[in-house]
C-alpha cells in the first residue's frame, strides 16, 4: 500500500436520494499515470469533482477516499491544503477555465503566488515555454486559438507542480492531431514534475496509449480495474469488452459504427447487481443479485462471468 497515492473505497455520491456514484473502490499509484474510462454519464467526473471537494451544491459524498494518508471527506479536512499542490483538476473546456479578463500571465502568476511559489515573470514565461506558447504571456485567452487555449490550461494546471493532476476529458473539444498533441505534452510535463495523472476519459483507445493502469465505470459503478494491458488484451467484464469495439471505430456490415446498445441506470433507479445486466448480451438472471468483485493478481473486476 506504500506506493498508492489515492485510495478510494465504497465511495458513493448522491443528490438527495439519486446515487449518481455507487460504492466505488479503486487505487491511483505514484508515479503512474492511471486512466479512468467509460460512457459519458457513468460518473467519472463527478468522480474526479469528489476527489478535488468540488462537487456542486446539493451533491454529497460517503465512503471514503484517502489521499497522502489523509481522508478527504473527514468532517475536518480543509481542502485548501490539499487544492494546487496536492490535487490539481484540469477541466475539458479551457475557454471556461481562464478568465477572460486576465493575460494568461496573470493567471498563472496568481496560481503560483496562492501556492507559495516563486511568482516572477521568468517563472511564467518558463511554465509557458515547456507548453510551447511562450509569447502567450501578455495575450487573453480570447486571442488564443483552441489548442493554444488548451496548452495555457496545462501550463496553469502544472504550475503548482501537484502530486496529482486530474485531466478531465481534456481533449474532447480537440480534432485527433491536436488530442495527441496535448496529451503528450501534459505527461511530458507531469512526467517532469514528478507528478502523478488520472486522466478521465471515454476513449479506451486513448487511454490505451498514455496509461499504465486502466479503471472502467458504468452507471456510477467501477466494473473493472487493472494494468492496462491486461485490461485492454483481456478485458474481464462484458462492458469493457463492448467498450473497447466502439472505440475502435469499426464498422459492421451495414457501414454503421458500433455503439453499445440500451442505456446505463438512472441515478433515481436502484442497482443491487451488475449495474450493466440491462444491456448485457450474456446476462442472466444471476446479475441482478449482489455480487462480489473478483480477482486475479492486480486485475478486479464485478462480474459473475469470468
Amino acid at each position: 500500500m506504500e506506493n498508492v497515492l489515492l485510495s478510494v473505497r465504497n465511495m458513493s455520491i448522491h443528490r438527495g436520494k439519486e446515487e449518481i456514484v455507487r460504492s466505488s473502490s479503486f487505487s491511483v499509484y505514484k508515479g503512474a499515470i492511471t486512466a479512468l474510462s467509460g460512457e459519458s454519464g457513468s460518473g467519472k467526473s463527478m468522480t474526479a469533482l469528489a476527489f478535488a471537494g468540488l462537487l456542486p451544491q446539493g451533491f454529497s459524498a460517503s465512503g471514503s477516499i484517502v489521499f497522502e494518508g489523509q481522508d478527504l471527506l473527514s468532517s475536518d479536512m480543509d481542502m485548501g491544503n490539499i487544492r494546487g499542490r496536492g490535487i490539481m483538476l484540469m477541466l475539458q473546456s479551457a475557454a471556461e477555465a481562464l478568465n477572460p479578463v486576465y493575460t494568461i500571465g496573470h493567471q498563472i502568476k496568481t496560481v503560483l503566488r496562492i501556492n507559495g511559489l516563486e511568482c516572477s515573470d521568468e517563472a511564467v514565461l518558463g511554465l509557458l515555454s515547456d507548453a510551447g506558447i511562450a509569447d502567450a504571456f501578455d495575450k487573453y485567452p480570447y486571442e488564443l486559438s483552441g489548442g493554444m487555449r488548451q496548452r495555457a490550461l496545462a501550463a496553469f494546471a502544472m504550475a503548482p507542480e501537484p502530486r496529482l493532476l486530474i485531466a478531465d476529458e481534456i481533449t474532447s473539444s480537440l480534432d485527433d492531431e491536436n488530442a495527441h498533441m496535448i496529451m503528450d505534452l501534459v505527461m511530458q510535463m507531469a512526467m517532469a514534475r514528478e507528478s502523478s495523472v488520472l486522466m478521465i476519459t471515454h476513449d479506451l483507445a486513448l487511454a490505451s496509449q498514455y496509461a499504465s493502469r486502466i479503471i472502467v465505470m458504468h452507471g456510477g459503478q467501477t466494473v473493472e480495474e487493472g494494468d492496462a494491458y491486461d485490461v485492454i488484451h483481456s478485458p474481464k467484464h462484458p462492458y469493457t469488452e463492448l467498450l473497447l469495439r466502439s472505440s475502435e471505430l469499426v464498422q459492421d456490415q451495414s457501414g454503421k459504427l458500433f455503439s453499445i446498445k440500451g442505456h446505463m441506470p438512472r441515478p433515481c433507479d436502484e442497482v443491487i447487481g451488475c449495474s450493466f445486466a440491462s444491456r448485457c448480451p450474456y446476462c442472466i438472471e444471476d446479475c441482478s443479485r449482489p455480487m462480489d468483485i473478483r480477482f486475479s493478481g492486480s486485475h478486479s473486476w464485478r462480474c459473475i462471468r469470468a
